[in-house]
């Protein structure tokens, strides 16, 4: 709410530190916590309160747990993907005895769906929660994020059937 037009003379606040409530910008308010431009440094709070890193060596552990994370993170998408041609070859195999098809209940509550809907969910948690990092605009973060996704495509992409991935949920 932009209150510039207001006289607040009367509220008897004057004496109070506006220096937490941000910056009116034309009905916008800009919180000066938070940098919207890349930058260094190694004082950031990465996701969480908790997880403040305020020395040198909290942040190195950082970048390399999140570095970890971005690889382990396509590692997981092609063990979807292997999940998944497994399955449609044992369904294949399994028609092939049998003239009968499983019911769509059978198949929606089959193990399988239910253990590829858990990895979906989690994908979909660390694709974000990536995503969100990379949003700090910590250069490092940054780096440490983008050099973990390189190396888990280097390491488990030549395994992928495509090279197109239309279960990644931020691209």
């Amino acid at each position: 709410m932009n209150h510039t037009g207001m006289d607040h003379s009367s509220m008897g606040h004057t004496g109070m530190d506006h220096s937490s409530m941000g910056h009116d910008m034309g009905g916008m308010v800009h919180d000066m916590g938070m940098m919207m431009s890349f930058h260094g440094g190694y004082k950031e709070t990465i996701l969480f309160d908790f997880w403040e890193t305020k020395t040198v060596l909290a942040f190195v552990l950082s970048c390399l747990g999140l570095f970890v994370c971005a690889a382990l993170y396509e590692g997981l998408k092609l063990g979807r993907e292997k999940l998944m041609v497994y399955e449609v070859k044992r369904r294949e195999k399994t028609l092939g005895d049998s003239e009968r098809k499983p019911t769509i209940r059978a198949r929606l509550f089959s193990r399988s769906h239910l253990c590829q809907t858990l990895l979906h969910m989690l994908q979909i948690t660390v694709s974000y929660l990536l995503m969100l990092v990379f949003m700090t605009y910590n250069s490092y973060l940054c780096l440490s994020v983008v050099l973990g996704a390189g190396l888990g495509y280097f390491i488990f992409g030549f395994q992928r059937v495509t090279s197109i991935d239309v279960n990644e949920h931020c691209h």
